[in-house]
């Protein structure tokens, strides 16, 4: 579903409030799923970032098919409290947002 061809775009408060180093950690793990489950992709993948000391545990949803894959950022924590972000994935465009900018 998902195609590195596509337009990426993000919301004024993704851009304001996500550092940009994670959110290329985002569009990075959007390519890797997208590779890995093919035609299994879900349009909506979500994004759950838990601050963890140091670290980042960023865990990834999606409802259909339901699947759950975990990651860890090792590379030091850059926000100070957990989040969630979405990136819908539409026929040509990507969007990452908060929820609550939907």
């Amino acid at each position: 579903m998902t195609e590195k061809h596509k337009s990426r775009y993000m919301t004024k408060a993704i851009n304001e409030e996500l550092n940009v180093k994670l959110q290329m950690t985002l569009w990075q793990l959007m390519d890797i799923l997208a590779l890995k489950r093919k035609d299994k992709m879900d349009y909506l993948q979500v994004f759950d970032i838990i601050v963890s000391g140091s670290r980042l545990k960023i865990i990834n949803k999606q409802e259909h098919p339901y699947m759950v894959e975990k990651f860890i950022n090792i590379n030091g924590n850059t926000i100070t409290k957990s989040i969630t972000v979405w990136i819908i994935d539409d026929i040509d465009k990507q969007t990452m947002l908060f929820p609550s900018d939907y």
